[in-house]
């Protein structure tokens, strides 16, 4: 017996990870605070926009973070940075998904989800279909972040 698929296909989609900045909520255990985050030219910024820290920002590059409060700055190298600080583990996370593009990929209902593990562990990221970015969680740690829109 011969069975034709004909006109059968897999869908293909193209999902992306590129630079972004949008707002933020970071949740980690008990505690949460709203942020701006960006990613640009492979450098994550984090701006704090809640709690005491209302506008401190903490600036990655994989090498070292420059932590930036009003006209203080202080920069400590990336051996220094625990895993848990939110501008590391948002740039570690993705470096691993630019390493296992794209067989880490796969197709939600509005959008994509991501899977990868770093040194803080396994995580999640999902990612609407305009590329924008709905959520990343790192289940291990028991952080999560929740994307909004810049300034939200």
């Amino acid at each position: 017996m011969i069975l034709l698929l004909a006109g059968c296909r897999l869908k293909t989609y193209n999902p992306e990870i590129a630079d972004f900045s949008q707002g933020a909520c970071v949740e980690s255990g008990n505690f949460s605070y709203t942020c701006d985050i960006s990613l640009a030219d492979n450098v994550v910024t984090v701006t704090a926009t809640s709690t005491n820290a209302t506008g401190m920002s903490i600036v990655y590059n994989g090498k070292s973070a420059l932590f930036r409060y009003s006209d203080m700055e202080y920069e400590i190298v990336s051996d220094k940075i625990d895993y848990t600080n939110p501008a590391r583990a948002v740039y570690d996370a993705f470096e691993a998904l630019r390493a296992g593009m794209p067989d880490n990929a796969s197709k939600t209902a509005d959008g994509f989800r991501y899977d990868g593990k770093t040194e803080l562990g396994s995580f999640t990221l999902l990612q609407y279909e305009d590329y924008s970015y709905k959520s990343i969680s790192f289940k291990d740690a028991d952080i999560h972040i929740i994307f909004t829109e810049k300034g939200e």
